[in-house]
């Protein structure tokens, strides 16, 4: 968001998307391993070209599968990522504002008056 012409990031509302991702992923990867199990089961009662086709199709959705779970997971560690870095940041900002504050002569304000 911006404040001021100058970009600022609400730590905790990162932390809360990071874990909503987190949570949806996880729902997301049991639906499609209860999905990919009901296609396994469903696969032994098929013959013929039909099982062959089947099991060419199942083994495409387990792969765009895999493709997308990896995707979303992805994104889920880099929201969690950021917000640890945002937060590094902010807090090495804070260390050095803190520090002028504590220098002899420092000009960040009166906290010795």
């Amino acid at each position: 968001m911006m404040a001021d012409g100058k970009f600022a990031v609400d730590l905790e509302a990162l932390a809360g998307s990071a874990s909503h991702v987190t949570g949806q992923a996880e729902d997301l990867a049991i639906a499609h391993l209860a999905s990919d199990n009901r296609i396994e089961a469903a696969q032994r009662g098929w013959v013929g070209s039909s099982a062959a086709a089947l099991s060419i199709k199942a083994a495409a959705w387990l792969e765009t599968s895999r493709t997308l779970l990896t995707r979303v997971g992805g994104h889920a560690m880099a929201l969690h990522s950021e917000g640890i870095a945002f937060a590094a940041m902010e807090r090495q900002g804070s260390d050095a504002l803190r520090a002028v504050g504590l220098a002899p002569g420092g000009t960040a304000g009166s906290a010795g008056a």
